[in-house]
């Protein structure tokens, strides 16, 4: 799971379908939420001068308090993030990493893949006996 770190805690980033909702609801659209995020121009993709800016610190500190708030919730810690308080415990030059880190979990929320251990679930044992015995119907 991704995590950043906030004044030496660990702060775990969980994007669900909830949290998409929340995001939408607060920051922006999902077509809209990367350009939002990384401080882009969403007429120029190309022009990152809003990174920094009022409106994009904001925008980073709301997504930081979802998916923090619902990972620290999930993992059964106070969800206790305010945004004046990721905005105190984030230095200037972590703006990026942060960013970063918020990308993944949401990459992580989106991921289509089955866990290892759910790969591992029933057996077919008739379909397995097949497949040994090279039964052309399996």
């Amino acid at each position: 799971m991704a995590a950043i770190t906030l004044k030496g805690r660990r702060i775990p980033l969980l994007y669900t379908t909830w949290e998409m909702k929340e995001i939408q609801e607060e920051i922006g659209r999902n077509d809209r939420i990367m350009t939002i995020i990384t401080g882009r121009n969403p007429d120029d993709k190309a022009d990152t001068s809003g990174f920094g800016a009022p409106e994009h610190l904001e925008a980073i500190a709301k997504l930081i308090r979802i998916l923090g708030n619902a990972g620290l919730e999930e993992n059964g810690e106070p969800a206790d993030l305010t945004e004046k308080k990721i905005l105190r415990a984030l230095r200037p030059n972590e703006l990026a990493m942060a960013v970063n880190a918020c990308i993944t979990a949401i990459n992580e929320g989106l991921s289509s893949e089955i866990p290892k251990e759910e790969e591992e679930g029933p057996v077919d044992v008739t379909l397995e006996e097949m497949k040994k015995k090279g039964t052309k119907d399996a």
